[in-house]
């Protein structure tokens, strides 16, 4: 348990530098792999990872716009990635207030996990990113959540296997790269 949040550490401590070192390659093959996200407080739009299936229809049976994983089976894949956003309001008021109500959730269903904060550097800003493990039948999930006036924008990658995450945790810097706040759907239904 040591060598995993030392692991947990490093990796929180060691992608800020690469992220800043290399620009990351732009996360689309040409399909629409663009979504948009709108509350009452606002909107953004993110662009999932090179490669990736953007599964809407699996991703509105799980409670989310879609879910992004590597190209193949929902059922068989290791590591996905999805989008949410959350209304600013009382008892989520701040990244803080929520980051605490989601550790809540998790330590009540998952007594024995772990948990290690970090940053991601992304556009000149900051992502505040929460690495889970031994969540969800011992997943492991980086959570990064991002500020704006009225609304938390919320990335997250979720791997069966901790070797899964750490593995994708460049593809979630480059997603972050890709933020827009402030979009609008036009058209869509």
């Amino acid at each position: 348990m040591k060598f995993l949040i030392l692991v947990m550490v490093a990796a929180a401590f060691t992608l800020p530098a690469v992220s800043q070192q290399a620009k990351p390659k732009p996360p689309t093959s040409g399909k629409n792999h663009t979504v948009i996200l709108q509350s009452e407080g606002g909107s953004f739009a993110i662009e999932g990872p090179k490669g990736w299936i953007a599964d809407r229809k699996v991703g509105h049976r799980l409670g989310v716009c879609c879910v992004f994983y590597e190209k193949g089976s929902w059922d068989t894949a290791e590591t996905i990635m999805y989008p949410n956003i959350v209304t600013k309001g009382p008892g989520r008021t701040t990244i803080q207030e929520l980051m605490d109500s989601d550790l809540a959730k998790f330590r009540k269903d998952n007594p024995g996990m772990t948990y290690v904060d970090g940053d991601i550097p992304f556009k000149g800003r900051i992502a505040k990113v929460r690495y889970f493990h031994g969540v969800n039948q011992g997943s492991s999930e980086a959570v990064a959540y991002i500020d704006e006036e009225k609304i938390i924008a919320l990335v997250v990658l979720s791997s069966k296997t901790e070797k899964g995450m750490l593995k994708s945790l460049p593809l979630l810097a480059g997603v972050l790269e890709t933020y827009t706040y402030g979009v609008k759907a036009v058209g869509v239904n």
